[in-house]
């Protein structure tokens, strides 16, 4: 299978750099904006949000001092009251959010601001699927890369979300367009050692990229990948310790307890298929990312992977870039699968496999173009076949995106009967938080002066921030500790339940109902002494809905 060092993967592009360059622009301007402008009311503040938004802004700050003032913060207590906080999220998220966080406020909001990084990793994300795509298998299989990565609800939600999973997505990409690129040029490995070096401070799932890449590369490019090898064995970990502050004291300490941190992390639960699994129960089972996948991507996207996959099979021996797409879909939802393997959050833990898919859908258009060309067809019909695909794959995205809006990390597509037939059949409908947007807000902000609320399957430093920010009523007492509670605020996360919520949920008076599709997400109940007196005795069914 091994093809000569002078042949990249990566071509010169066949059209020309003008035209190319207006699509790249309109690519990126086009996503970022529809993230980043309308919506801002729409999502909540999530769990991860509330999680990191103080860290990055230390961690943020801690870097601001050091390259833009006399300070020099560089003594072990200023380093580790900067940056020992949340140390399982290494520095590159914590750096852009947090910089951004500060930098923006001012202009664009305090939530805002801190999603910036979100929505632009997500853009540049789309721009670089078509670098990637374009110059070896032409303009339209990039554009339908793009489009099946854009248009999916979930990564949509994400880019909404100032956490790491489009951040990344992103590095995870640059890593596989520096290999490529490397395989011809010592400059572009030069830049893969310092693009793997960022991706290991970005997410622990980065730890598996040389599992995918170095393998494949050993397969197509045997004479090729050396210095690729050398610079992600040799120059990446320097670059990892040279970019984590935290690890300049202590590093091979502070690296053993990051690894055995996720060794040793308690899986959260999850509500699947009606059962709730993981902490303290039984794990997930080996199905979940599989299942999760085929019920969150609208399936007409679905369909071009598919016939992707198919081309990708048929080509193995001729198309080395696609069967790249294909192995790194199929590692990361293997690696997902197994039974030491977190499972939870939607997709959230094996968000590259939807990257790598959708790739695959620019090798089921070039498919269909290939076999339209050796039809007796006209050639007027050769040249509308990939534009009516765009057109089918535009409309089923952009009806699956208007279907889940405002509630994209909540959209399920037919396969799973939508949102209400995913509800139905006992799927997790919502689990981050996001769900608790401006409307539910309104009507807590619309609750009598002083009133105790507890909320229930949320993150208690969510509400503390909202209250900081003034999006919250100062003299409610969110979360205080002494029982009876005015009202309770229940996220319908039924992975978290417990006898309260179940008898919440079950058994009590709904104030305000906040729901999609007709599917409960967050619901509002007035409480008090009754409530207290009434949870320890309601009967709940074994095997609640």
């Amino acid at each position: 299978m091994e093809e000569s060092p002078d042949k990249n993967p990566i071509k010169p592009p066949l059209s020309s750099q003008s035209s190319n360059k207006v699509i790249l622009i309109l690519v990126f301007a086009i996503s970022f904006f529809s993230v980043f402008v309308p919506d801002r009311g729409f999502y909540g503040l999530s769990w991860d949000e509330a999680y990191y938004y103080k860290p990055s802004r230390e961690a943020a700050s801690w870097l601001y001092r050091v390259l833009l003032t006399k300070d020099r913060p560089l003594s072990r207590e200023n380093l580790d009251a900067s940056w020992k906080e949340i140390r399982e999220l290494p520095s590159v998220v914590k750096i852009l959010l947090g910089s951004s966080s500060l930098m923006f406020e001012k202009w664009l909001g305090k939530l805002p601001a801190f999603r910036l990084p979100s929505a632009l990793a997500y853009s540049l994300t789309l721009v670089l699927i078509y670098l990637l795509v374009a110059p070896s298998s032409g303009r339209y299989a990039a554009l339908f890369s793009v489009l099946s990565y854009g248009l999916m609800p979930r990564i949509f939600g994400h880019a909404h979300i100032g956490a790491s999973e489009s951040i990344t997505v992103f590095m995870i990409l640059l890593v596989f367009y520096c290999f490529i690129k490397g395989l011809a040029s010592a400059r572009w490995s030069l830049l893969l050692g310092i693009a793997f070096g960022l991706s290991l401070n970005t997410k622990i799932n980065c730890v598996f990229l040389p599992f995918i890449l170095l393998p494949w590369a050993h397969l197509y490019h045997r004479k090729s990948y050396v210095n690729n090898f050398f610079a992600m064995v040799f120059l990446s970990p320097l670059v990892m310790v040279a970019t984590w502050p935290w690890l300049w004291r202590d590093t091979a300490q502070r690296l053993l307890e990051y690894f055995y941190f996720f060794a040793s992390h308690q899986f959260t639960a999850v509500y699947y298929f009606g059962r709730k699994y993981n902490y303290g129960a039984t794990l997930a089972p080996w199905h979940y990312p599989f299942v999760m996948t085929l019920f969150t991507i609208p399936p007409l996207i679905q369909g071009f992977m598919g016939m992707g996959i198919v081309a990708s099979l048929r080509s193995i021996r001729t198309k080395p870039l696609f069967v790249l797409f294909l192995w790194a879909a199929f590692f990361n939802l293997f690696v997902s699968a197994l039974p030491a393997s977190p499972k939870y959050d939607g997709i959230r833990l094996f968000i590259p496999a939807f990257l790598f898919l959708s790739l695959l859908s620019g090798a089921g258009i070039s498919w269909i173009m290939e076999y339209a060309g050796k039809c007796n067809i006209s050639p007027f019909l050769k040249k509308i076949i990939p534009w009516l695909g765009i057109a089918l794959l535009v409309g089923n995205g952009i009806l699956a995106l208007g279907k889940s809006r405002p509630f994209p990390l909540s959209y399920f597509n037919i396969f799973a009967g939508g949102l209400p037939g995913a509800y139905k059949n006992g799927m997790e409908t919502t689990w981050w938080g996001e769900a608790v947007n401006d409307d539910a807000l309104k009507a807590l902000n619309e609750l009598p002066q002083g009133a105790k609320v507890k909320t229930l399957a949320l993150h208690d430093e969510v509400f503390r921030l909202l209250q900081d920010w003034g999006r919250l009523r100062p003299d409610l007492k969110i979360d205080s500790t002494d029982p009876p509670f005015d009202y309770h605020l229940l996220l319908v996360r039924k992975g978290f339940f417990s006898r309260p919520e179940w008898c919440l949920y079950l058994a009590w008076p709904r104030l305000k109902v906040f729901e999609h599709d007709s599917v409960p997400l967050v619901i509002l109940f007035k409480t008090g002494v009754e409530f207290e007196k009434a949870w320890p005795k309601i009967q709940i069914p074994q095997k609640a809905p």
